[in-house]
Parts: C-alpha cells; sequence; structure tokens
C-alpha cells in the first residue's frame, strides 16, 4: 500500500456471518449483529452489569506504573481527530472532515480502554428522515440543499469518547446577602417607588455529591453543537463493552486525557457549586466574596456514547451537523441563500408600502 492511499480498514473487527461469512454489524436498538450481505442475525450474549468507579487520586499516583493496552490509531491531518482501527474491511473518510485517511498517519499509542458504552438506538434509516424533516424546517437554505445535499452515504456512526467524574464537595464561604425594599422618593407628579437593596455580611458552609460530571474526551467535536443535543445522554444507561456493539462503527480515540478531563469536570463543578452557594445565602441578590472548596471521594470511568456525524461543502465552507444516537435529536451548521433573503426583504418591503397607502387612505 503506497503512502498516499486511502486505508482499508474497520474499527472493530467484524464478526463473520456464520451463514455466508460476509461481516455482521451492530443493529441500532437491539441487541444482536445482522449480516450486512444475506441478513443473518445473531444474538449478543447479555451479563450482568455492575458499574464500577476508579478512585482518581490512587490512580493518577500510579498512572505511569499502571498497565494500559495499545492501541492503533490513525490521525486526520486535516483536523487532527483520531480513530481506534483495524486494518480490516472498509476505506474509511474522518467523520469530522470527510478528509481521506491514509496509512502513513496510523500509529500506535498507550491509553486507558473504554469500559462502557452506550449502543446506537437510532439507525440510519432513521437518521435519513430526522434529517429530511430538518432540512424542511431550514427556511433561507439554498435550493440544493433543501433537494437533498445531504445522504446516508455521508453519515457516520461514531462512539464518541466520555469521562465521567464523581466527587463530594465541602465550601466554606463569605459572601453577602441582599434583600430588597422599596421607598417613596419625590412629590407630585415626580413622585414614584425606588427599589433599594439592604446588604449584610453572611458566612456559611455547604457540602454537595456531584454525580457522573460528564467531560468529552473529543477536541474535535464543535462543542456548541455537542451541547445543543446531548440531552438523553445518561451516563449510567450504558452496557459493559463487547466488540459487538463497536461494529460497523467508527471509535474516537480520546484527545482529553485523565488528568485535563478531571480539572474540566472541577471547572464544571465550580460553577454548580458557586450556585449553590448563592441559595444558601438565600435574599434577592447575593455577592459572593470568597469560596474555599475541598474535594474527596474522587472517582471516575471511561465511556464511549453514540453520535452521528456528517459535513458537506457548500460555497467554499465546510458545515457539520450531529445526531445524537440514542434519542435522535439533530442540530447543525446550514448555509443561507443570499436571493432567498433578498426576495423575502422585497416582499417585506413591499407589504409595508402597501399597508402605509392602506391607513393612509383610511
Amino acid at each position: 500500500m503506497s503512502s498516499g492511499e486511502e486505508i482499508k480498514l474497520n474499527t472493530s473487527e467484524a464478526t463473520p456471518c456464520s451463514s455466508c461469512g460476509g461481516p455482521m454489524s451492530y443493529k441500532p436498538s437491539t441487541q444482536a449483529l445482522v449480516c450486512e450481505y444475506c441478513g443473518s442475525v445473531k444474538e449478543i450474549e447479555q451479563g450482568e452489569l455492575e458499574l464500577k468507579e476508579h478512585d482518581f487520586v490512587s490512580f493518577m499516583e500510579s498512572y505511569e506504573k499502571e498497565s494500559f493496552s495499545t492501541t492503533k490509531v490513525v490521525e486526520c491531518s486535516s483536523c487532527h481527530a483520531t480513530a481506534t482501527v483495524d486494518e480490516n474491511l472498509k476505506s474509511m473518510a474522518c467523520p469530522y472532515c470527510a478528509n481521506p485517511l491514509v496509512e502513513q498517519d496510523i500509529h500506535e499509542e498507550r491509553y486507558i480502554k473504554p469500559e462502557y458504552v452506550a449502543p446506537f438506538a437510532v439507525d440510519r434509516n432513521q437518521v435519513v428522515g430526522i434529517l429530511h424533516q430538518w432540512i424542511k424546517g431550514l427556511w433561507f437554505a439554498p435550493n440544493k440543499i433543501q433537494r437533498g445535499i445531504f445522504s446516508a452515504d455521508n453519515l457516520r456512526g461514531v462512539y464518541v469518547p466520555f469521562w465521567t467524574y464523581d466527587m463530594q464537595t465541602y465550601t466554606q464561604y463569605r459572601g453577602e446577602r441582599g434583600d430588597a425594599y422599596y421607598v417613596t422618593v419625590g412629590s407630585g407628579d415626580n413622585k414614584r417607588r425606588e427599589r433599594r437593596v439592604s446588604w449584610s455580611r453572611v458566612n456559611g458552609t455547604v457540602s454537595n455529591f456531584y454525580d457522573d460530571v460528564l467531560v468529552t474526551g473529543s477536541k474535535t467535536l464543535k462543542m456548541d453543537l455537542l451541547n445543543s443535543i446531548s440531552t438523553g445522554w445518561d451516563p449510567k444507561a450504558v452496557q459493559k463493552i463487547k466488540p459487538d456493539y463497536l461494529s460497523g462503527f467508527i471509535t474516537e480515540k480520546y484527545q482529553v486525557d485523565l488528568k485535563e478531563g478531571y480539572d474540566r469536570a472541577r471547572d464544571i463543578v465550580a460553577q454548580y457549586e458557586r450556585e449553590s452557594v448563592k441559595r444558601d445565602i438565600g435574599g434577592d441578590e447575593q455577592r459572593v466574596h470568597n469560596m474555599d472548596t475541598e474535594l474527596s471521594n474522587m472517582t471516575f470511568k471511561h465511556i464511549l456514547l453514540p453520535l452521528y456525524v456528517s459535513s458537506f461543502g457548500f460555497g467554499n465552507k465546510q458545515y457539520t451537523f450531529y445526531v445524537n444516537g440514542v434519542t435522535g435529536r439533530i442540530t447543525g451548521e446550514r448555509p443561507y441563500s443570499a436571493w432567498k433573503i433578498a426576495f423575502a426583504c422585497f416582499i417585506g418591503l413591499v407589504i409595508l408600502i402597501f399597508l402605509i397607502f392602506l391607513f393612509k387612505d383610511a
């Protein structure tokens, strides 16, 4: 294979069909593999699930001594997304920017293996239907987009890496509580009520337990889009990872490591903790002058969550959309048609002029 040749691969070793020998892929919303050629079905064996959390502090103390797995990954030369690979089945392009992945970009990395996965619940045909409905609702989109520039061929099912963190907090704070009251000022026509705030110093403590703070391990995803469809991902609604669930889909390797993910989780918790302090202060307004937070019982786990991804080029620009693989919720970027906007403005102007003349003659 030459260095520029597109990789022939899939992201997990395919289970061969017992009937025809063809590759079998996981069928979303089921517990089964389906042959891509003859349609034979193989049930995925189920076992008992017990979610296991790992102690963060002790793990980090022995980080360099930990016996991590190694895996082959391929990095996109365009957007730098990384996917785990198994040189097996299909030609693959980057799920995020559609750039071809080439052999020279394959390398081996040491990594913490994910232990749990939320299998895809929405299949490609359902996503195509969701997509068409979304496109119909895109006012002022160019006609080429509305006629179906998207297709099932452009979709990529990706298992996105996430870290979850649990932590107990104990926060001592100092601040001020503001209680609103109203006074009457002025006289005659200038008489009015004005709002005033009486401030009093307060201090206290709050304690909270944060369960499954979710931090994405990807640096390639567009966070504003991802956040808009993340509702419905339940870190506890997962299965123990089995290769069968990954068959036929791309698995992204994390770019945000365990320590960086923890730092992000701690920042998220700090925001929640500040809101908790404000609630504890009470009153109509609050001022927080100082917060001293102690963290304890920090644990983590590494999971995969399902996402459909696609991108397309239009007018020398790349556009992206995501579909939540559990809920089917969709979000994305879209181009606008200048002539449609101009025409809408023209029609609006005509209507405005008509109304002006109508009321003028009345």
